[in-house]
C-alpha cells in the first residue's frame, strides 16, 4: 500500500518535472527568438558540466550556432533558466556601453556572507556600492599612481632577470622551463610590493605564503570547477551551494596579511602610494559620513580590494606573458624582431629602463594584443538587466523582444575574438592586426579581453606595464625555442573557467645576451 502511494508520488512529481520543463523551454519559441535546442535539466550548460569542453569552447559553439547566422544573439538555457547571448558588435555596445546602467551588474554573484572576499570585491560587487567604490580605486591607476609604481615594477623585472641568469644551462647553453609558474612567481613579487608594500620573495621562495595562497585559488580541480560553473551560470543556489570564490584558507591568509599591513600602515603614517594608501583614505573619508545603507568602508570591504587585485593582478598577467612567450618560441622571426626592437631600446637608454621606454615598444604592444585575442583571460562577459522588476529592455530595431529585469546577458569574448568575419584566419599569430594602420581598421566591440564600458577592467594599464617590464627583462638575455615536451598547439584546461594550458607552457630557454 505504501509502496504504491510513494510510486504514484513519484511519477506524479517525474510528470509535473515534464510539464513543467516543457513549458520552460519552449520560452524562446513563444517569444520568436532562435535558441539553440536544451538538453533536459541541464539546458546548454551539459558540456560545461561534464568537462567535455571548456567555457570559451562551449559559448563559441552556441555563437556559432547555424540556425543563428546572421543573428545579433541567440536564446539559450541556463538549467531551466532562459538568458542571452549576443552576437552582434552593435548590440554588445548598447549593452556594454551606452546603456550600462540598465546592465550595469554582473549575473555572477558570490555569497556576502559565506565568502565576502569573493563576493565584495570589485568583479562581483552590485551597484549602487560597485560605482562608488570603483571611483575611490581609480586613482590607484591614474598615470601619476603608474609612474609612482615603475620602479617597484622594474625592481622586481631586474629579479626576474637575475634569476633566470642564475640557472644552470646544459651543454647547449640552454634550460627548460615550465612558462606559466616562471611567470607567476614574477607577477606575484610585482602585486605584493605594488599593492601592499610586502616583498614576498618568490624567486627564492617558490612556495612561500604569496605564491602557494596564489596558486590554490586558481588550482581548479573538479570540485572548484563545477563551484566556478555555478558562480557564473546559477549564482542563485550559491549561497544553498555553500560555494566560495575564495576558500577559508585563502581567505583567512588574505584577511590576516592585509589587515596587518593596513594596521601597521595606519600607525607609522607612513605614504607608499600604493594602494593600501588608498584604501585607508577610503575608510578614512567614510568613516563619518553618515548612510542609509549597513555597508560600512572598514573590514573584510578593503580586504576584499585588496584580495582582487592580488588575484586578478598576478594570474592573468603571468598567463599572457607565458602564452606570448609560447608564441614567440613558435615563430622565431617575430621573436627576433622582438629581441631587436628591446636591443635598439636598451642601447639608446645605455641599459636603462624607463617608463617612456617601455611605452615606446610597439612592436611588444602589438605582440601582447594579438596574445589576448587569442587567449582572453576570460573567454567571456556576464551581465544582468538591472531594470526594476516589471520592466523590460526592448531590443528594438534588432527583433521586437524586450529582455525583462533579472535576465543573464552573455557577451562571447573568445568567440568574437575568433570570429573570420572580424579577424581574418583566427587561428593564426598575426602581430600585425594591431599594427598602428590596422587597428583603426578592427570593427568596434569585437576585440574585449579586457572588457568594455564602464565595467572594463580596471587594471588594464597596469597589467600591460607589468607585462612589458617583464617580457623586456626575459627577452634581454634569453630567448625561446619549443622543447621535446612543449605542445604543437595549446589544449585549454576543461576544468578551468578562465583560460588556462593544460599542463602548463614548457619551453627551452635559450642564453643569448643582447649587444647593446
Amino acid at each position: 500500500m505504501w509502496f504504491e502511494i510513494t510510486l504514484a508520488l513519484v511519477l506524479l512529481l517525474v510528470v509535473l518535472l515534464y510539464v513543467y520543463l516543457a513549458y520552460r523551454y519552449r520560452y524562446w519559441l513563444r517569444h520568436g527568438v532562435v535558441y539553440v535546442k536544451p538538453s533536459p535539466i541541464l539546458g546548454n550548460l551539459g558540456s560545461l558540466l561534464r568537462m567535455q569542453c571548456t567555457s570559451a569552447h562551449m559559448i563559441q559553439a552556441i555563437y556559432h550556432y547555424p540556425e543563428a547566422e546572421d543573428r545579433p544573439f541567440v536564446g539559450i538555457y541556463l538549467f531551466h533558466r532562459p538568458a542571452l547571448l549576443l552576437r552582434d558588435p552593435e548590440l554588445i555596445k548598447r549593452i556594454l556601453s551606452k546603456d550600462f546602467p540598465k546592465f550595469s551588474n554582473r549575473f555572477s554573484n558570490s555569497d556576502c556572507f559565506g565568502d565576502p572576499l569573493g563576493s565584495l570585491n570589485l568583479f562581483f560587487l552590485k551597484n549602487p556600492y560597485w560605482k562608488e567604490i570603483r571611483l575611490k580605486l581609480t586613482p590607484f591607476f591614474s598615470s601619476g599612481k603608474l609612474k609612482q609604481m615603475f620602479p617597484l615594477v622594474e625592481e622586481v623585472g631586474l629579479n626576474l632577470n637575475e634569476y633566470l641568469l642564475k640557472m644552470p644551462l646544459n651543454g647547449e647553453n640552454s634550460f627548460q622551463l615550465e612558462l606559466k609558474e616562471l611567470c607567476a612567481l614574477y607577477t606575484t613579487d610585482v602585486i605584493a610590493t605594488v599593492a601592499f608594500g610586502i616583498q614576498a620573495n618568490s624567486f627564492k621562495y617558490p612556495n612561500g605564503e604569496f605564491r602557494r595562497n596564489g596558486r590554490e585559488i586558481f588550482r581548479f580541480s573538479t570540485r572548484r570547477a563545477l563551484n566556478f560553473s555555478v558562480v557564473f551560470f546559477l549564482p542563485h543556489l550559491v549561497p544553498y551551494l555553500g560555494i566560495k570564490v575564495v576558500s577559508p584558507k585563502q581567505t583567512e591568509f588574505l584577511r590576516s596579511t592585509m589587515t596587518r599591513v593596513l594596521e601597521e600602515r595606519e600607525k607609522s603614517g607612513i605614504r607608499r602610494h600604493d594602494l593600501i594608501d588608498i584604501l585607508i583614505d577610503f575608510k578614512n573619508q567614510t568613516k563619518n559620513q553618515p548612510r542609509q545603507d549597513d555597508l560600512k568602508f572598514e573590514g573584510d570591504l578593503l580586504v576584499a580590494q585588496a584580495a582582487i587585485f592580488f588575484t586578478a593582478g598576478f594570474e592573468s598577467t603571468s598567463a599572457t606573458m607565458s602564452f606570448a612567450l609560447y608564441e614567440l618560441a613558435k615563430h622565431s622571426e617575430m621573436q627576433e624582431r622582438l629581441r631587436k626592437e628591446v636591443r635598439d631600446v636598451l642601447r639608446q637608454s645605455r641599459g636603462k629602463i624607463t617608463q617612456q621606454i617601455i611605452e615606446s615598444l610597439e612592436y611588444m604592444q602589438m605582440i601582447i594584443d594579438e596574445t589576448l585575442r587569442l587567449y582572453p583571460p576570460l573567454p567571456f562577459l556576464d551581465r544582468e538587466c538591472s531594470l526594476p522588476k516589471g520592466q523590460s529592455y526592448s531590443l528594438e530595431p534588432f527583433h521586437s523582444f524586450s529582455i525583462p529585469a533579472g535576465m543573464p546577458v552573455y557577451i562571447p569574448v573568445y568567440a568574437v575574438h575568433m570570429d573570420p568575419k572580424y579577424f581574418p584566419h583566427p587561428h593564426e599569430f598575426q602581430p600585425e592586426r594591431f599594427s598602428p594602420e590596422r587597428r583603426k581598421l578592427i570593427t568596434p566591440y569585437t576585440y574585449m579581453p579586457f572588457g568594455l564600458g564602464p565595467h572594463a577592467c580596471i587594471g588594464e594599464r597596469f597589467a600591460m606595464l607589468q607585462s612589458k617590464v617583464g617580457l623586456l627583462n626575459f627577452l634581454r638575455n634569453h630567448r625561446v625555442t619549443l622543447a621535446d615536451t612543449s605542445v604543437k598547439s595549446i589544449k585549454l584546461d576543461p576544468k578551468a573557467l578562465i583560460l588556462q594550458s593544460q599542463g602548463g607552457i614548457h619551453l627551452n630557454v635559450i642564453r643569448d645576451p643582447l649587444k647593446y
